[in-house]
């Protein structure tokens, strides 16, 4: 959900949510740059006590149908799907995601809600569903309503087989906020089986002022993945200085994989601003 659609799309061989990492939409279209994430905006947050009793309704209902449902997949008899898997813009590429994964939706109806059926319902989902589409997005729904209660669910989660789940576990925990997870974060950077995770967490752990998270992502910027080394640089550009941009422009020359030329090259346009940094 939130940020990072690309870190999530790299554990789709073994789950079909988390998000984002390049994604070469067209085979002959040659060197692009990397796609913004898509981004919960959670719009319940500021306006709770006015949301519609039926839109709840309705929503929980969504939820429910969704706790056994198998997994979403682009649908090829369908042909709206099927028109939207052939956009290969910016916008097409988040319209395609918007509309063929319904827990980005549940996600963003549901997140930060302070309603205690829809909460009760929502940490029902995230330890029993079935679906784990609908688990993630059970859990990033949690976390926007920024309570405490639910770390140790979060927590939980972390562990889960699936790496959708703990993908979603990790955004939870950062969308929580609080310090005492960098722990967890840490854990997470070193040990999971997922790469994806690894690296979302480093980001993340980085992101809280921990620097070892950095020293993570400048790790696998050698590693044998394009994927990898991508989603690295992503972070790098995202939250480095002018140390980084002098690593960047080194692996730049000798990186062989398109995507991650892009992902580097998008990356150092970011910090260029910052090369002359100690």
């Amino acid at each position: 959900m939130k940020k990072i659609l690309r870190a999530a799309l790299l554990s789709l061989p073994l789950a079909a949510r988390a998000a984002p990492v390049p994604v070469n939409l067209s085979a002959d279209a040659g060197l692009w740059f990397a796609l913004e994430p898509l981004t919960i905006t959670a719009p319940r947050v500021k306006q709770e006590d006015l949301i519609d009793p039926r839109i709840n309704a309705h929503l929980l209902r969504l939820l429910q149908q969704r706790m056994d449902a198998r997994p979403d997949t682009l649908a090829a008899s369908d042909a709206s799907i099927f028109n939207l898997s052939r956009l290969s813009t910016l916008t097409g590429y988040s319209l395609k995601t918007r509309y063929t994964e319904i827990g980005f939706l549940l996600t963003e109806g549901l997140a930060g809600t302070k309603d205690y059926q829809l909460q009760r319902e929502l940490e029902n989902a995230a330890r029993l569903a079935k679906n784990v589409q609908t688990r993630a997005a059970a859990l990033v729904a949690l976390a926007y309503a920024k309570d405490m209660r639910y770390l140790t669910l979060f927590q939980g989660a972390l562990v889960d087989p699936s790496a959708t789940v703990r993908f979603a576990a990790l955004e939870s925990l950062l969308i929580l906020g609080d310090r005492s997870v960098q722990l967890q974060l840490a854990g997470s950077a070193r040990n999971d089986s997922s790469v994806a995770v690894q690296i979302y967490a480093a980001a993340g752990l980085w992101r809280m002022g921990d620097g070892f998270g950095k020293e993570i992502l400048l790790r696998f910027l050698d590693h044998q993945d394009w994927f990898a080394r991508a989603m690295a640089a992503y972070y790098l550009g995202e939250m480095g200085g002018g140390y980084e941009y002098r690593r960047l422009i080194q692996y730049l020359g000798r990186e062989t994989d398109p995507s991650a030329q892009a992902e580097l090259a998008a990356a150092l346009m970011k910090l260029h601003p910052k090369k002359d940094e100690p």
